[in-house]
């Protein structure tokens, strides 16, 4: 039974860590398609999730963080978009360089804002989404 439990245990956490992960190569296939070649989806990514944690935070809506979430990465994708297709700029610099931004600016700002290393503090109550139940 010990054995039937932790394979439980194993699949559901790789299903809830594979997500993202799926929606991003979702994105890049997208892009892909409309020719564009998307490296800075890790960027993206993580400047989405520090907005949404600090929104979050700071206002203790899960709902407000997932918007502020989406316009990151919203913003972030329109960087990309401007230096790759308007100023035609390679596609693999300007991608790159949008994971460098992404990495440096939370980080810089995680620290500043919330003296916690870089971290945003934890979220409580109303600022996290509930557990779906079935």
């Amino acid at each position: 039974m010990e054995i039937f439990n932790t394979g439980i245990l194993v699949l559901d956490s790789t299903i809830r860590l594979t997500v993202p992960l799926l929606l991003a190569c979702l994105a890049g296939l997208y892009s892909e398609r409309s020719g564009i070649f998307d490296i800075g989806l890790e960027g993206k990514m993580l400047a989405g999730a520090f907005g949404a944690a600090t929104v979050a935070a700071v206002t203790g809506s899960a709902w407000l963080g997932l918007l502020a979430g989406i316009a990151v990465s919203l913003a972030m994708s329109l960087i990309h978009g401007l230096a790759s297709i308007t100023f035609r700029g390679n596609q693999i610099i300007s991608g790159v360089a949008i994971n460098f931004l992404a990495a440096g600016l939370t980080i810089l700002l995680g620290q500043n804002w919330f003296r916690q290393g870089g971290r945003t503090p934890q979220l409580h109550g109303d600022a996290r989404f509930t557990d779906i139940t079935f």
